[in-house]
């Protein structure tokens, strides 16, 4: 009988540290499309998440997008690009997990939509310039007065440049952008 319990003992412990990494790992990070996050920009205003879409990266900033939503992001009689203005800010911005652990199936679907109605643009050879498929991790942040009223009329007051985009990704710094090749099953070695 004390074989048995100390054997029974035994396996839970053994079962116990097995699953505690289980237990202690972060879930899989579930991707959003920059389509999906405008189409309810304020929900997601202050949250981390996982973005995928186009990144371009030009000397003017870096933005992430798609060239059509379904639904046109429009405040007042401003119509916004549908593109997020990428920060760098490793004070403010969130930290990420020791291993960024994302959804590939559901990554790997997300871009076959956003490929549909988005394309890379060609950029001529030896320019600095690019464009590429990318999943960034970060907070997006918006702002509630994002048209404003001026003596001159209207005007935007987005992010980047000339406040063009009506949110912005704030990241930790340059490692939550993940280059992904066609079928985003897998990092693309830049």
């Amino acid at each position: 009988m004390v074989y048995r319990f100390r054997i029974v003992r035994l396996a839970s412990l053994i079962l116990v540290l097995l699953c505690l990494p289980i237990w202690a790992a972060d879930p899989a990070l579930q991707p959003v499309s920059v389509c999906e996050v405008l189409r309810d920009l304020a929900a997601y205003d202050g949250k981390v998440v996982a973005v995928v879409g186009r990144f371009s990266s030009r000397q003017a900033g870096r933005w992430l997008g798609e060239q059509k939503c379904p639904h046109k992001f429009i405040t007042g009689d401003q119509e916004w690009p549908s593109a997020f203005w990428i920060t760098y800010d490793p004070e403010t911005a969130p930290k990420p997990p020791a291993v960024l652990s994302v959804n590939a199936t559901i990554l790997a679907q997300k871009l076959r939509i956003v490929k549909l109605e988005t394309s890379l643009t060609p950029i001529p050879f030896g320019s600095a310039d690019y464009d590429n498929w990318a999943l960034v991790y970060g907070r997006v942040e918006t702002r509630k007065d994002l048209v404003i009223v001026t003596a001159n009329g209207t005007q935007r007051n987005g992010f980047g440049a000339g406040g063009s985009s009506p949110a912005r990704l704030v990241c930790h710094g340059e490692a939550e952008v993940v280059f992904l090749n066609d079928d985003a099953m897998k990092p693309a070695s830049r």
